[in-house]
């Protein structure tokens, strides 16, 4: 019988494995296999826990004295991760006059064809978020609009990252954690149809 496994697979296991499931992985794989596991500022693509993130950046896993809700828990693990995934040499900066592009990690709740289907209260319902002006993002959309002057923070800039590769890989490896950050005080479950 054979057997084939992905070797981010693998690495993936190996990364999550106790101490002595990571002595039979070697013995079984070679050590070789797993040195490409271990999290590194090199390499965005080793970054694939929280726990991860704190090895490469050195930095100690949090651990919550004030019982902080969990939607600000999940957004600094989020910012520690994004720093992480920056890697070594990368310094994000606020660019005034607007030649950089940075990428953040974009989710849809409903694929283009539900959206097509709904009728029109259902698709106005989504609309309804930013009313006369579209659907920017909803989730931790700030506007402030009608005073001495206008301010949009559609995304939140420690959350970006410097190509779209890596933001996609932010968004997918992190979905869980994204989910949590995002949900704040509605529940995720099924959707009603």
């Amino acid at each position: 019988m054979k057997v084939e496994i992905e070797e981010s697979k693998l690495q993936t296991a190996y990364a999550n494995a106790c101490d002595g499931v990571k002595d039979f992985m070697e013995s079984l794989f070679g050590k070789k296999v797993f040195e490409a596991a271990k999290p590194t500022l090199d390499d965005y693509k080793t970054i694939r826990t929280y726990e991860d993130a704190c090895k490469a950046l050195g930095e100690p896993i949090f651990e919550d004295p004030n019982n902080l809700p969990n939607h600000i828990i999940a957004l600094m693990k989020l910012e520690t991760i994004s720093r992480a995934l920056w890697g070594r040499n990368f310094q994000p900066k606020p660019d005034g006059e607007g030649s950089k592009v940075y990428w953040y990690p974009w989710f849809a709740l409903w694929t283009k064809k539900e959206v097509e289907d709904m009728n029109p209260e259902q698709r106005g319902a989504l609309l309804s978020a930013n009313a006369g002006l579209g659907a920017n993002a909803g989730f931790g959309c700030l506007h402030a609009l009608y005073r001495s002057s206008s301010a949009y923070a559609h995304v939140g800039f420690r959350l970006c990252q410097e190509t779209e590769e890596k933001a996609k890989y932010f968004g997918q490896q992190f979905i869980e954690l994204w989910a949590e950050y995002l949900k704040f005080n509605f529940t995720v479950g099924n959707r009603l149809k």
